[in-house]
């Protein structure tokens, strides 16, 4: 994959988005034992109780636990009479509050691809730690300098959202574009202190587009997928965020090369004061294994996408045969990817790529019901109210140290 060349891509800021609707279920006496897994001997920060039960972990029992709930982002709908329809469901700690959803329009670029933004802002309860979500963006570029003369003549480019064209760049690695996309968007002195390649959203990416397990290339699409270290002042004090992207590349034949058609998607962040990243390593990762689309948006959204995509395709069928040719692609490639999509959230539970994306599939004996919850923990519970207890320690009972109802959740195996 070609790097550098970033110059008209539409960078995404650091993943803050401003205020859209959002739909979240309490979770009941909502408390966390930490942003973080904790001791249970550590006293729990919570904002609620029970006057029977304490609202934090008795001491002496060992392990750790962390008590999440599930939350709702909603996206724009088809009419006036369903203004908003469910889009993402995550998890999230108890405590945290939580702003975001899907914008429709909202890309910069003009790329269709880009139609449907989603932005999300999760936020502790002193407001210290902070997990965020920002719009993918995209762009093309064609190494047929023929091909790309019309990429970069306005008047024979197909246009797209508020009659722009997509940016013109070259295809460029995730660490490229986080350097040259995202870090400028940081304060004055922000540094890079690492960068790692991260296997998990790779994955999560990859499902998404319907493509199978796997790193690299398959068939004519490419993906990769890191996570880099920030550090950084911000109103004087130290912090340090992880930032990472799925970088996703379609190459399709065209004149006497290809045509690169890339989108860096899944763009996310993880903000807290220097010194306190790495112990929320795990919640970083249990946040960003929980996202997952509704299949009703998928259904939805990747309609109205191929719609677009159909109709420009025969708008262009007289005009620019290339171009043409590239939408009617388009279009199938999401229907294509929606129909595996689909697949693949039924049958999740027998996947071999849920190691990979961090997840394991656990099931409600009382109902018969299966979720996917993060793999970092052994046990899981619920409390029948979207609120989700998880630990690694066999002899805990939340039960015994948490206010509220919890049913044990069984590992499939």
């Amino acid at each position: 994959m070609g790097s550098g060349g970033a110059q008209g891509t539409a960078p995404a800021a650091p993943p803050t988005p401003p205020t859209a609707s959002t739909s979240s279920a309490d979770a009941t006496d909502a408390l966390i034992a930490a942003p973080v897994a904790t001791p249970h001997s550590a006293t729990a920060a919570a904002t609620g109780g029970s006057k029977t039960k304490p609202a934090h972990a008795s001491p002496g029992a060992g392990g750790s636990y962390l008590v999440m709930k599930k939350v709702q982002l909603t996206g724009p709908g088809p009419d006036a009479a369903h203004p908003t329809v469910p889009a993402y469901d995550l998890m999230i700690p108890s405590t945290w509050k939580i702003d975001g959803g899907v914008k429709f329009g909202g890309s910069p670029s003009g790329c269709f691809s880009d139609i449907f933004a989603l932005g999300l802002r999760a936020t502790s309860a002193d407001g210290a730690t902070v997990y965020a979500a920002g719009p993918d963006s995209s762009w093309q570029y064609a190494d047929d300098p023929s091909v790309l003369q019309v990429l970069n003549d306005p008047g024979k480019r197909a246009l797209g959202v508020g009659g722009k064209p997509c940016p013109v760049a070259k295809p460029m690695k995730a660490e490229d574009y986080i350097r040259q996309n995202i870090v400028k968007l940081y304060p004055s002195g922000t540094t890079v202190v690492s960068v790692a390649p991260f296997p998990e959203l790779n994955e999560i990416v990859r499902k998404r587009q319907g493509l199978p397990p796997g790193n690299g290339t398959t068939g004519s699409t490419r993906t990769e997928a890191v996570r880099v270290r920030l550090a950084y002042q911000k109103d004087g004090m130290d912090m340090e965020d992880w930032v990472a992207v799925g970088i996703v590349v379609n190459i399709y034949p065209a004149g006497r090369g290809s045509f690169y058609d890339s989108h860096a998607t899944s763009l996310i962040a993880f903000s807290a004061p220097k010194g306190k990243l790495d112990e929320n390593d795990k919640l970083f990762q249990v946040i960003t294994s929980s996202i997952q689309p509704e299949p009703q948006w998928v259904s939805y959204s990747s309609g109205v996408l191929s719609k677009l995509y159909q109709a420009q395709a025969q708008k262009l069928a007289t005009i620019n045969k290339m171009w043409a040719d590239f939408y009617t692609k388009a279009a199938q490639t999401v229907n294509g990817e929606t129909a595996n999509m689909m697949q693949g959230a039924n049958t999740s539970a027998f996947h071999a790529d849920q190691n990979i994306r961090g997840v394991q599939t656990f099931v409600d004996p009382t109902t018969g019901k299966t979720q996917e919850l993060s793999n970092l923990y052994d046990h899981a519970w619920q409390n029948g109210s979207n609120g989700y207890i998880m630990s690694n320690d066999p002899g805990f009972n939340p039960n015994q140290h948490v206010s509220g109802d919890w049913s044990e959740l069984q590992p499939v195996k």
